[in-house]
């Protein structure tokens, strides 16, 4: 399907969805939209999907896709992994709504304190939006300070302080309070001198400064040489806390993102493959900070009905016992053949391409710029939208903005479709006409 329009591509989406189509027509009568998750609405609609395994998904229409999107990188084991499985449901068997604690929380909570040198102790959530809200809520009940500093483009959550500066200046949209504009501000990612310039305005009233290591919502950009080192040394100089957002990057290592790049954050927030399929957060850090919610002697209240819901426990142990040390290296291994080779592949494009990302992630970005934070990707920007679009007519799932990610069931074949499919992507992209009216 070279040298497709977008009317094209979706036309030939049309064409191999109609009971996808027949299933959002029904649950627009039920829900806002047709779909209770914004990041999973595309246009014209998004495909339902029955059942998944592996790196494979089986939609409503009885296309098998290969999956590089996996749940936003959630499903690190692919899907339905068996040792998760029997661990999940063999506990949930035994009752799992239970208004007491299990030693279950203690054996994950052991786990991520083992991996992580900066987390002393933990407490669970069942989120990556709880994760960093709490996260920060340590912050402002340990500094006394209420103004948090945030980096341009970051998505942290849907909690209302980091729904500012997502995808333009200020709050994202008119259900965030307009007050929160005055607590919060926001940096360039990359930019140390802006991050300078932000601590000398910001410094002495900061609770925290919270950053994703590797800007996932941007287009998986890694950090430049001396960005998050002289963050570091700026929240200790300033006693303001840095609060790393793992919640995607904790994949990249054993001890995450912050273990890979060499820097320790003094909170850390965790989500995603946590839980082993199931909803999870955790938020933990320095013994001192995390203080504040020990229900005995501290001051801030974190409560929830499901937080460290057993069922969830076993998952999550489950998932990092299986994602060792070998395991990352291999998945990492096999992200930077795949980067490799994607590159190679946008250098011959008749668009301008290039690719960004690290360890297991990747993003193709429509530009020939440098790509080294928010402003200059390209991931809420049309033609990636088409991007998707045109991949997933070739049978590989992958995000609306760009994004790839692994996960370990994969090896090359499943790199060689990747390539294919990207290098006809791009051919389905290639006309002006397709391009210039992104």
């Amino acid at each position: 399907m070279t040298n497709s329009n977008a009317a094209d591509l979706e036309a030939e989406y049309e064409r191999r969805t109609p009971t996808s189509k027949e299933h959002f027509e029904e649950a627009r009568t039920y829900l806002p939209g047709g779909d209770t998750r914004e990041v999973t609405y595309v246009d014209p609609y998004p495909t339902f999907v029955e059942e998944a395994s592996g790196c494979t998904l089986t939609t409503a229409d009885g296309e098998e896709l290969l999956d590089f999107l996996n749940n936003y990188t959630q499903s690190v084991l692919g899907h339905a992994p068996p040792t998760v499985v029997d661990a999940v449901t063999e506990r949930f068997a035994r009752g799992n709504g239970l208004a007491a604690p299990t030693t279950e929380a203690t054996e994950l909570a052991r786990r991520i304190v083992e991996r992580v040198p900066s987390v002393e102790t933990v407490r669970f959530a069942n989120s990556g939006t709880e994760a960093t809200m709490n996260a920060i809520r340590a912050a402002i009940a340990h500094t006394g300070n209420e103004h948090v500093l945030k980096l341009d483009g970051a998505f942290h959550g849907t909690h209302d302080t980091v729904l500012v500066g997502v995808e333009d200046e200020g709050r994202e949209n008119p259900g965030v309070p307009t007050t929160v504009e005055e607590r919060v501000s926001t940096v360039p990612f990359n930019d140390t001198k802006a991050l300078v310039e932000a601590f000398e305005r910001h410094g002495d009233d900061l609770a925290c400064f919270i950053v994703d290591p590797i800007m996932g919502n941007a287009g998986m950009i890694p950090p430049r040489e001396g960005f998050l080192e002289t963050a570091r040394d700026l929240t200790a100089d300033t006693d303001t806390l840095l609060l790393f957002d793992e919640v995607m990057t904790f994949r990249m290592d054993p001890g995450g993102a912050q273990e890979r790049y060499g820097i320790r954050p003094d909170l850390t927030a965790f989500g995603k493959f946590i839980g082993g399929g199931l909803p999870a957060g955790a938020f933990g850090g320095r013994e001192d900070v995390m203080s504040v919610f020990d229900p005995a002697t501290g001051s801030v209240t974190h409560s929830g009905t499901f937080n460290a819901n057993p069922a969830t426990m076993v998952g999550g142990a489950a998932t990092l016992d299986a994602l060792d040390g070998n395991a990352i290296e291999r998945l990492n291994d096999l992200g930077a053949t795949a980067r490799e080779r994607l590159e190679a592949v946008c250098a011959d494009a008749e668009v301008p391409a290039q690719v960004t990302g690290d360890a297991s992630f990747l993003n193709v970005h429509f530009t020939d710029d440098e790509v080294r934070d928010a402003r200059t990707g390209t991931t809420h920007e049309a033609i990636t939208e088409r991007f998707s679009l045109a991949m997933r007519n070739r049978g590989v799932f992958v995000a609306d903005r760009g994004l790839v990610n692994l996960s370990t069931p994969m090896g090359e074949p499943e790199i060689d479709a990747l390539v294919d499919a990207v290098e006809g992507a791009l051919a389905d992209l290639s006309t002006a006409a397709a391009f210039d009216g992104a």
